[in-house]
């Protein structure tokens, strides 16, 4: 596989048509100085912003020995940012794939936009086409979990893409109070809602706090997550590797930069469910979420425990929640809608041809660490 040289100026690669220039770079520090730069907007989904990609780029990409491909797209007609493209290089069984910045713990993937981001089908693919002239040699481009739209925002590269991921995005716009969403889900879900708090409140009652900084239990309660969803995941056949040291840090390192929230179920000393969610301007992602499971099944406490995340987003203001990909039907229940992501995939060699044929037979739209792996959300 090509290398990207440090020792020489990057190249600027123009695709046909001559208006979008690219250049690809492994300096994650000046990559991320460009994404600071156009500001909180330019990520239209916390998977983006320069502080997730901080922590992947040297907690856990490292971990995979994926090597940095972080390209910036130019319009040359207005001089301006079109997008930056946070993606990486991975060897998978001989085959050098582009992928993004992802190994299973971003929901969605999107380019951080720039002012002249490219909004129709001919611009995005005019832009995708200097991206593609400025990567080094590779065999193929799988760019997995591509959602249409977020913040208001078209995803250039889902404008591209025709073959739908095997999961779904899930996302409800919240009411301003809780009674209007009480009011907003029907009324089997109501009655099913105070029966679970009847239940929880039977096997001994439970509070439920919102942690948004580290303290004294901040260790503890990720333990327990990681003990919740390892036992969900092990029950399905599957592999965890959310809990591995490497996974561990990143989580750790996005929760101390702020930008994510622990949500806490408890009675007595005993913890009973986490969640894990992404504050990102006026949204919440909940990307993990685990309980203790046995006798507290019997009280639904993953429900109630994103349904208490609802009313405490309500009560701060907050306008979207999004309950991350995947086809659960517990996201329905709690009114989030499901809405589709898409695969934008490319073979650059015979070699990558014969790997992607092969691949989306195996896969069926999902990243191959996602096809291998599973989270417990």
């Amino acid at each position: 596989m090509a290398q990207i040289d440090f020792d020489r100026p990057m190249r600027w690669a123009a695709n046909a048509a001559g208006r979008y220039l690219a250049e690809a770079t492994c300096d994650s520090e000046l990559f991320l100085q460009r994404a600071a730069a156009l500001g909180p907007s330019a990520a239209i989904t916390p998977f983006q912003s320069p502080d997730w990609l901080n922590a992947w780029l040297r907690l856990l990409g490292p971990s995979a020995s994926t090597e940095p491909l972080l390209i910036t797209v130019r319009d040359s007609f207005r001089d301006e940012i079109a997008m930056l493209l946070p993606l990486v290089i991975r060897r998978v069984c001989g085959v050098a794939l582009v992928e993004f910045a992802d190994l299973s713990v971003s929901d969605y993937n999107v380019p951080l936009l720039g002012p002249a981001a490219p909004s129709t089908p001919e611009a995005a693919a005019a832009a995708f086409a200097a991206a593609l002239a400025a990567m080094p040699d590779v065999d193929v481009v799988r760019l997995c979990n591509l959602p249409l739209t977020a913040g208001g925002k078209v995803n250039p590269l889902a404008l591209l893409a025709s073959t739908p991921s095997s999961t779904v995005r899930n996302v409800t716009t919240l009411p301003r109070s809780w009674d209007d969403y009480l009011e907003s889900r029907p009324r089997k879900f109501r009655k099913a809602l105070r029966q679970h708090h009847r239940t929880l409140d039977a096997l001994g009652g439970v509070r439920v706090r919102m942690i948004t900084s580290p303290g004294d239990d901040t260790a503890k309660l990720f333990g327990k997550l990681d003990q919740f969803q390892r036992a969900r995941i092990a029950a399905l056949g599957k592999r965890y590797v959310l809990d591995r040291p490497a996974y561990a840090r990143f989580y750790r390192e996005v929760f101390s930069r702020g930008q994510a929230m622990l949500s806490v179920m408890e009675s007595g000393d005993s913890v009973v469910a986490v969640a894990y969610s992404l504050l990102h301007r006026q949204s919440c992602t909940t990307v993990r979420l685990g309980n203790a499971g046995a006798e507290w099944s019997r009280g639904s406490p993953g429900i109630v425990l994103a349904s208490e995340i609802i009313r405490w987003l309500i009560d701060n203001g907050i306008e979207q929640f999004d309950l991350g990909a995947g086809g659960y039907d517990y996201k329905k229940q709690l009114g989030c809608e499901p809405q589709p992501l898409l695969v934008l995939e490319k073979a650059l060699t015979l070699k990558g041809r014969m790997a992607l044929s092969a691949w989306s037979t195996y896969t069926g739209g999902r990243s191959l660490v996602q096809s291998l792996t599973a989270k417990a959300s």
